[in-house]
């Protein structure tokens, strides 16, 4: 996880601590099961998404996630960022891992060729990239502040994304005991 520093926004200390604890902090309790492995997934390619977009000042979402496959994870993703991108589309909205056959903790396999030709994802090699990933682009934001305006140009805007404001029960919020 990444630590923040003053010198970000309010606005992007939330972010950073709101991806943390929701998605570096929650999807490792989907991961500890096969059952929840495919929650897994789409929590992670929606993270992808939040993460480009905070990242790319452009509205065309499949652009800007293809580039942050590209940029961002290893280098054996690359080839796999179209089909990662309708992998993020299908997964969300349709329930479908199309291009891919989505597999439990199972490393060995992670981007080979399945047994139907497509391209196996295992979640924990997944998640650990992209995990990676957030670390990397979140501590640019630390240092850049080029990546700074354009991630407080998208939590400042509702039409494009909006702050992370979140209330859990019994969470601590803004120095203050949620109720």
């Amino acid at each position: 996880m990444v630590d923040l520093f003053m010198s970000v926004t309010p606005q992007i200390q939330a972010a950073i601590r709101g991806f943390n604890e929701i998605i570096l902090g929650g999807v490792p309790l989907l991961l500890r099961q096969n059952d929840t492995a495919f929650l897994s997934f789409m929590c992670s390619v929606a993270a992808i998404d939040a993460l480009s977009g905070y990242l790319y000042r452009t509205d065309e979402v499949g652009g800007r996630f293809k580039e942050f496959i590209k940029e961002y994870f290893p280098a054996p993703y690359t080839p796999h960022a179209d089909n990662l991108f309708k992998l993020r589309c299908r997964i969300l909205h349709n329930f479908s891992p199309a291009y891919f056959t989505l597999t439990h903790a199972n490393p060995a396999a992670h981007l080979q060729t399945s047994s139907i030709g497509d391209t196996v994802l295992s979640d924990t090699e997944f998640f650990a990239d992209l995990a990676n990933a957030a670390e990397k682009f979140f501590n640019e934001v630390q240092t850049d502040v080029s990546r700074q305006e354009v991630m407080n140009s998208r939590l400042s805007s509702l039409d494009k994304g909006g702050a992370i404001h979140y209330e859990w029960s019994g969470s601590q919020i803004e120095g203050r005991e949620a109720r």
